[in-house]
């Protein structure tokens, strides 16, 4: 089975102290041993850093740190979906046509680029988010 992972779902993975660590971390397992083929945008990719490089953990997370996290957990792993100008221009017109505005569009470019590369499914613990862009798709779900 191919999943996407949006990157709610894969720095809950990463961070053991994450509230929803239990829940995500079985699914990145399921990746690292070969049992799912897991994706990620490049967009999530980037996302993953700026965001592990953001939180204030303690000890905080250096961006060498981060990108030895990176290189070591999920890239050996992972597909990486790479996006080009129709993956945005389509999530650009999601997002308009479910009248979403600001950050929708950023859930609308994983959810254009996990469907381009005909995924089963994308998970994420912002489930309310996907479903305004895309009501009640089963394809959406939650770790």
């Amino acid at each position: 089975m191919k999943i996407c992972f949006d990157t709610s779902t894969v720095v809950a993975a990463l961070l053991q102290n994450h509230p929803h660590h239990a829940i995500a971390f079985p699914h990145l397992q399921a990746v690292q041993a070969g049992q799912i083929q897991g994706c990620l945008t490049t967009h999530a990719l980037a996302e993953l850093f700026a965001t592990l490089s953001a939180l204030p953990l303690r000890p905080k997370l250096l961006p060498g740190d981060v990108q030895r996290l990176i290189q070591a957990s999920i890239l050996p792993h992972f597909t990486i979906i790479p996006l080009g100008n129709r993956d945005y221009e389509n999530a650009m017109s999601l997002t308009v046509r479910q009248n979403c505005s600001s950050g929708a569009i950023y859930d609308a470019i994983h959810l254009v680029g996990a469907k381009a590369v005909s995924c089963h499914k994308l998970l994420t613990l912002n489930l309310r988010h996907f479903m305004a862009l895309s009501p009640n798709d089963p394809f959406v779900c939650s770790p």
